[in-house]
C-alpha cells in the first residue's frame, strides 16, 4: 500500500516539476544579453538587424554558393520548394534571409549570438502561395533543415536556430531549448552532399544537421 502511495505522489508531482523546469521566467535571457552575448557581425563588421535582408555565404572561397530553397525529392512534383540546398556556384548569392529573435523585448533589433532565431528567406510577397514555405524548421527525424516553419512560435522548437562563433566567423546550430544560459548538447548544421540520382544535378548541398561533420562555417553580407 504504501509503495503505491509513493507512486501516486511521485505520478501527481513529475507534471509539476516539468512544467516549472520549462517556465517562461528560466527560458527569457537576461536583461544584459546584449552584454553577455555580443552581435553577430556581417561582412562590412555591422551588427545583424532583425527584419534586414542578408546573404548566407560559406566562409571559405571555393566552398560553393549561398542558400536557396529547391525540391529535393522530385522536381516534378507541382508543390512549393522547401527543402534547403547550397547552390553550388561560388558566384550566386543565393536568396536573401532575414532573422527574428524569441524574445525581441529582451534583445531588440540586434541579432546576438547564442539566442535562439527563426530564419527565414526572403519573400517579395507575404501573399504568396509559397510564401508560407519560407521559415527554417528542423524535419522530424531531427536530420535536414527545411522551409516549413512558422514564424514566432515558442512552443514549436524545431522553429528556432543559434549562430554561434566559429573562428572568425560564424556557424548555425540547432538546441532542443529556447533556454539561453543552459548547458545542452547543440547540433551544428552542415552541407551534407548527397547524390539524388536523378536529373542532371546527380549530387545535392542539403542543410543537414550534423553527426560528427565538419560545421557549415558562415558570413553573412547585407543585401542591397
Amino acid at each position: 500500500m504504501k509503495s503505491l502511495v509513493l507512486f501516486l505522489s511521485i505520478a501527481l508531482f513529475l507534471p509539476l516539476a516539468l512544467s516549472s523546469t520549462f517556465s517562461s521566467d528560466l527560458l527569457l535571457p537576461s536583461e544584459d544579453s546584449s552584454n553577455a552575448y555580443p552581435s553577430v557581425l556581417d561582412t562590412d563588421g555591422n551588427p545583424l538587424n532583425v527584419g534586414v535582408k542578408y546573404f548566407v555565404l560559406p566562409s571559405l572561397r571555393g566552398m560553393g554558393g549561398g542558400l536557396i530553397l529547391s525540391r529535393v525529392v522530385d522536381k516534378n512534383v507541382k508543390v512549393c520548394p522547401q527543402d534547403i540546398v547550397q547552390d553550388p556556384n561560388e558566384l550566386h548569392r543565393g536568396r536573401p534571409v532575414e532573422f527574428f529573435p524569441a524574445y525581441p523585448d529582451k534583445t531588440g533589433k540586434l541579432i546576438l549570438r547564442n539566442n535562439p532565431i527563426n530564419v527565414k528567406f526572403y519573400s517579395p510577397s507575404n501573399t504568396s502561395r509559397c510564401a508560407n514555405f519560407t521559415v527554417w524548421k528542423m524535419d522530424k527525424k531531427y536530420k535536414y533543415v527545411v522551409g516549413r516553419g512558422k514564424l514566432g512560435v515558442l512552443n514549436n522548437i524545431r522553429n528556432w536556430f543559434r549562430i554561434v562563433p566559429y573562428g572568425k566567423d560564424y556557424r548555425f546550430v540547432y538546441c532542443p531549448t529556447l533556454c539561453v544560459p543552459c548547458k545542452i548538447r547543440c547540433l551544428d548544421l552542415f552541407i551534407s552532399y548527397e547524390d539524388m540520382k536523378q536529373g542532371e544535378n546527380k549530387v545535392i548541398r542539403r542543410l543537414a544537421a550534423s553527426g560528427n561533420e565538419l560545421p557549415f562555417s558562415v558570413k553573412f553580407k547585407k543585401a542591397d
